[in-house]
Formats: structure tokens, sequence, C-alpha cells
């Protein structure tokens, strides 16, 4: 039993330790925290991914644990290597996308992706 428990914890941690370098980059660069950005970052509109094609989504990790902070989510073109970022919450539910801006670290590796498909609309409120 008490090997078990080491092998969970060993494994809980063990992920924690795999990040992916694009939102590493990202977050370096642009300070993305749940309070914002510490870098000016354009404000655009959503990219067009509904023709599909080489779009990823990756969630930028939010280990916070403030509810009302900022969420954010990048949208990579592997062609380009452009990255816009959409930045959701707050306490006033805030919608809106920044970028596109070069991905310094465009490298895919650990991260979770996630597909770009209908990512660009607005969630319906209920």
């Amino acid at each position: 039993m008490k090997n078990m428990v080491l092998a969970a914890v060993f494994g809980l941690l063990s992920a924690q330790a795999h990040a992916c370098p694009l939102s590493d980059s990202l977050a370096a660069r642009y300070g993305i925290s749940f309070s914002g950005f510490s870098t000016a970052v354009p404000e655009s509109t959503a990219p067009d991914t509904g023709h599909g094609g080489p779009f990823v989504r990756v969630r930028m990790p939010d280990a916070s644990n403030v509810a009302d902070g900022f969420h954010h989510t990048i949208v990579m073109d592997r062609s380009t290597n452009k990255v816009w970022i959409l930045r959701t919450g707050g306490f006033v539910g805030v919608y809106q996308w920044y970028g596109p801006v070069d991905a310094v670290d465009a490298s895919l590796t650990d991260c979770r992706l996630e597909p770009a498909d209908n990512v660009t609309q607005r969630p319906q409120k209920p």
C-alpha cells in the first residue's frame, strides 16, 4: 500500500514537471497571468479557423486559484507560428482576442493540444 501511495504521488509530481514550451515562453514574454498581461499585446479579432487547417489550441495553465481572474487560451497557426491569445473571465466576463504575435518557442512537446475548430465562436449565455 505504501508503495502504491508513493507511486501515485510521484506520478502526480512528475506530471506537473512536464511543461508546455509554447505556453511557458508566451507567459514569460508577455507576463500572462490571472491578472492579464504585464507586457502589452495588441487587441485583435479571432483567427479564421473555420476552414480547418494547421490551427491548434492550447490552454494556458492556471494555478492561481483566483475565482474572478482571467483565463487564457492560445491558438497557434502551425504553418506560420503565429499565435492569438484569447482572454476570458474576470469579474465582468471578458472575452477578448489578442495577437497575432510570433511564437518564440513554437515547440508543442508536452502540450495538451485541443482542436481549434469553433474556438473563435463566443460561447452562448444560458
